[in-house]
């Protein structure tokens, strides 16, 4: 009867309006335990340095190529990467060597031409100095014995004889002047052949890409991800590819920046080879700065780091670059810490604040952090070890 009284009483005043129990959020209560965190991520064997291998020669020459190494094959250094040749430069060098030998026979036909004419203004010349002579005998004698016009005619020859002794000299200085223009202008023209035979020549020269040092051949792809092949044509200088320094390998790793927490350098990582299953103990080396999105179709942004692998473990293992692996990085390892779950954080300004269930209602308490990771962080002060934390608190901006 009591009983059945005190639900009646109950349900009259729940009908009546009074404030129900306060309903229980999903909590944790905050205490010291253990935390271990880990980060599992793949990635793949990369070299810290790489040397660029482009096309060889000089200029804006073709090139066909005829043979190449395997891409990702080991080379050494001097030995042949690629070989090419170039058909348009050996058509145009035998262009410029006809045109030289041209060059040449006009030299030659030049001053054969010169040395005609000088001998025939040599000839006349000659025949004018003995027409003279005798014209100067004649003019010179007793003028009484010969008639009034032979001696108007020796004196008239030697005039016509003397201007015309004078005009051969003047034409043979012209016929050395034409004949050392002529000359010039061949010669000007021949230098310029064979400045192209020259260039065509050290190109020939130039169809074999050798590699700088040892390393790892890897060939690079055009913007649609294909790569060249034997008969493809090439431009000097265009990139070939690549020589990574196997004297310094890292194991390159890209994780989603939300997955970031707590990566620093000297964090232990476990790495295993896909494939043939060998296992490494590494530590972080390099932790990159600043997140960024990996393609245009994805907004997600990631971060990359780096374990450094020493020489004697890459050549005892025979790594190479390209070699894909697991890498599990130890991000946390202590035996007590208060925690909270990231999910229990609120964003505070540029801090972060937790709730808190206390009596039956949520309150508000701003915390400052120690470690984050991936799943939980450690609070260093703010809220007190037995504090029941709410995982999903319901804050103003959830119920706006």
């Amino acid at each position: 009867m009591r009983a059945a009284a005190a639900a009646t009483t109950a349900l009259l005043l729940s009908a009546c309006g009074a404030e129900p129990a306060p309903r229980l959020e999903a909590s944790e209560t905050l205490g010291a335990r253990a935390w271990s965190e880990t980060l599992v991520v793949d990635g793949h064997i990369k070299a810290s340095a790489n040397t660029p291998l482009t096309v060889p020669g000089s200029g804006w020459e073709s090139r066909i190529l005829v043979d190449m190494v395997a891409d990702g094959s080991a080379v050494r250094k001097g030995q042949v990467v690629a070989r090419f040749d170039a058909p348009q430069s050996r058509m145009e060098l035998s262009q410029a060597e006809t045109e030289l030998l041209r060059k040449a026979l006009g030299e030659e036909g030049i001053a054969m031409a010169a040395g005609v004419n000088q001998v025939v203004l040599a000839a006349d010349s000659a025949k004018v100095d003995a027409d003279l002579a005798l014209s100067e005998r004649y003019a010179k004698v007793d003028l009484s014995v010969f008639a009034r016009n032979k001696v108007l005619d020796a004196l008239a020859d030697i005039g016509y004889l003397s201007t015309k002794r004078g005009y051969l000299g003047w034409k043979s200085g012209q016929v050395a002047a034409r004949s050392g223009a002529d000359s010039a202008v061949l010669r000007s023209q021949r230098d310029s052949v064979m400045l192209m035979a020259d260039q065509k020549r050290k190109n020939l020269a130039a169809l074999e890409l050798v590699a700088p040092h040892d390393g790892v051949f890897l060939q690079a792809a055009d913007w649609d991800g294909t790569k060249a092949e034997i008969g493809a044509s090439q431009r000097v200088g265009q990139e070939f590819g690549s020589l990574p320094d196997l004297d310094m390998l890292v194991a390159h790793f890209s994780v989603a920046e939300g997955r970031a927490f707590g990566l620093k350098v000297g964090l232990p990582v476990r790495v295993r080879l896909l494939g043939v299953g060998t296992e490494m103990s590494l530590k972080v080396t390099r932790v990159g700065s600043t997140a960024s999105v990996k393609s245009g179709e994805s907004p997600v942004k990631y971060s990359d780091f780096e374990a450094a692998i020493d020489k004697a473990t890459a050549l005892k293992l025979g790594l190479k670059p390209g070699q894909a692996m697991r890498a599990t990085v130890q991000l946390v390892d202590q035996a007590g810490a208060l925690t909270v779950p990231n999910m229990a954080l609120v964003q505070d300004g540029s801090g972060f604040a937790v709730y808190t269930e206390e009596q039956g209602k949520a309150v508000r308490h701003k915390v400052v952090l120690g470690l984050r990771g991936p799943v939980r962080s450690e609070v260093k002060s703010g809220v007190a070890a037995g504090a029941r934390v709410l995982l999903l608190p319901e804050t103003e901006e959830k119920k706006s």
